[in-house]
């Protein structure tokens, strides 16, 4: 059987760049954390809990994953009493998470060991060609962003208005 061939065209070595770089930062993560018996999956929850209140949903919907994934990483940080589960002030079907201080301590030591690695890292680096890679980056994401938003709305401007459009 012959091997596929990897696409060539701008936007598809884009996206296997994103996703290997995913990859790359995952297990940078994980080997920073790993010391404090963490992984690259909690810290992001954690992270997400130590900047806001939110809900498991909207931690998912943020990060991209399925929201029982963040789920099972968010009990287990309730678990360990990294974080603690509160009350909705409007939705009774749902619940807030909140960062303890025994959470802060441990997203604190994480920011720690990350800033040494960064460091490590930059010094290989050319900062303003991070910078506008990230800048582009974000573009990127902001017009994806909207394309999905926009896809199948039937909204004025919007030139798919069907899944079909793009089979």
């Amino acid at each position: 059987m012959k091997p596929i061939q990897k696409p060539q065209d701008p936007l598809s070595r884009f996206s296997l760049a994103v996703f290997n770089m995913n990859g790359l930062l995952l297990r940078s993560g994980d080997r920073v954390t790993r010391s404090i018996d963490q992984s690259s999956a909690r810290w992001q929850v954690l992270g997400r809990i130590g900047h806001g209140t939110p809900t498991v949903a909207h931690i998912a919907r943020d990060m991209g994953l399925a929201r029982q994934s963040v789920q099972r990483i968010a009990d287990v940080l309730a678990d360990e009493g990294l974080a603690v589960y509160r009350e909705h002030p409007t939705d009774r079907r749902t619940k807030l998470i909140e960062i303890t201080p025994k959470g802060t301590e441990v997203l604190n030591a994480i920011y720690e060991r990350y800033a040494k690695w960064n460091r490590h890292v930059m010094s290989r680096l050319d900062p303003q060609q991070l910078k506008n890679i990230a800048d582009a980056l974000e573009e990127v994401e902001r017009i994806i962003e909207k394309e999905l938003n926009d896809f199948g709305s039937g909204k004025p401007g919007s030139d798919h208005t069907e899944e079909g459009d793009f089979l």
